[in-house]
């Protein structure tokens, strides 16, 4: 109970202290803070609970944000070519970086010092994801068609070569909110999608009529959801890898970005339509289209503590979206769902 009250005064704090320094007028209706990076277009967002931190990608920089005030703590440079995918340490002492410069680099997130950067990707990355225990994380590229396990500690790393048929492609790499399971997506013809999650390969009859560019897992990858070119969204459980429980449609141009909410029950996805959207995945019900952004969004994460995920107290706080304009927009998530 204490930990709910300290989650939800910070959170307070943030409306307040925004409000002050902007006119409520100049926000969009749902909205309880925009960020303006002004650096380029917005391609990841990272969130940790344990720093209390924001890290935004902007063209070719980070900037860490805090999570409560959204002041910026420190721009971590390096990067010689747009940053395209990040991830947080468990513990939010390191965020990993990945970006179109073909390399993969590690930054200590108090100091903003840049640990170490590895160049053996020889095309994009443009994927990242951390272990549960935070002793190793991945790294994928879609283009060079190679998933890459690292180890913090000393830098090494195994690397395993995907299939470079023309047919089968690499497109991502996710870790659920636990960091239990890794989950690598294929596309292939006629199955439009190959998901391996724990070592166990699904043939998944998507339904999709193009292909899967984005996933995102929930539950230790019981659960997940794939976004697709077609505009669509569908839910999966492992139960059922015959039919997803649930295809969502309502975006009006690709899905380009996707998040499970801390207590598993909603989905936010975001799309080349400029808009985002908040799904009710228990009935499969859309819920509310965020509208505010002026361009393609380029990432979504939901804000709470997800040290409580799994239990009575889980609750999420707000949903942040990057977009290309270069703005990030908090959005109020407790008021949209109090009146659905």
């Amino acid at each position: 109970m204490k930990i709910m009250k300290f989650v939800s005064y910070a959170f307070l704090i943030s409306v307040a202290v925004f409000s002050v320094n902007v006119s409520a007028k100049d926000l969009p209706n749902g909205a309880i803070a925009k960020i303006n990076i002004d650096d380029g277009p917005v391609n990841a967002i990272a969130y940790s609970r344990t720093a209390n931190q924001l890290a935004v990608a902007a063209g070719e920089n980070i900037y860490i944000h805090d999570a409560s005030t959204y002041k910026e703590l420190r721009k971590l440079s390096g990067h010689t070519d747009s940053v395209s995918a990040l991830a947080y340490s468990p513990n939010g002492k390191l965020l990993v970086s990945g970006g179109l410069d073909k390399t993969v680099r590690l930054w200590e997130t108090e100091t903003g010092i840049l640990r170490r950067t590895r160049e053996e990707h020889t095309a994009p990355v443009n994927t990242v994801a951390f272990s549960r225990n935070g002793k190793k994380f991945w790294s994928g590229s879609s283009k060079d068609n190679t998933i890459r396990s690292w180890y913090p500690r000393d830098g090494g790393r195994m690397s395993s070569q995907i299939s470079s048929s023309t047919d089968v492609t690499f497109i991502t790499i996710a870790s659920s909110n636990k960091g239990e399971t890794v989950a690598k997506v294929y596309n292939t013809m006629p199955i439009k999608c190959i998901i391996k999650i724990s070592g166990n390969y699904w043939r998944v009859v998507s339904g999709h009529t193009d292909s899967v560019n984005v996933l995102t897992l929930y539950q230790g990858g019981k659960s997940f959801a794939t976004g697709s070119m077609d505009k669509t969204i569908q839910l999966w459980h492992i139960a059922d890898r015959n039919k997803p429980l649930y295809t969502f449609i309502g975006h009006t141009d690709a899905i380009t970005a996707m998040d499970f909410s801390i207590n598993g029950k909603l989905l936010a996805s975001g799309s080349s339509d400029k808009t985002v959207r908040l799904w009710d995945i228990t009935n499969g019900k859309h819920l509310h289209t965020f509208t505010g952004h002026t361009g393609e969004i380029g990432a979504v994460t939901f804000l709470g503590d997800k040290a409580l995920v799994d239990t009575a107290f889980a609750k999420d706080k707000g949903l942040a979206s990057g977009c290309s304009d270069g703005t990030v927009i908090l959005w109020d998530i407790e008021k949209i769902i109090s009146t659905n």
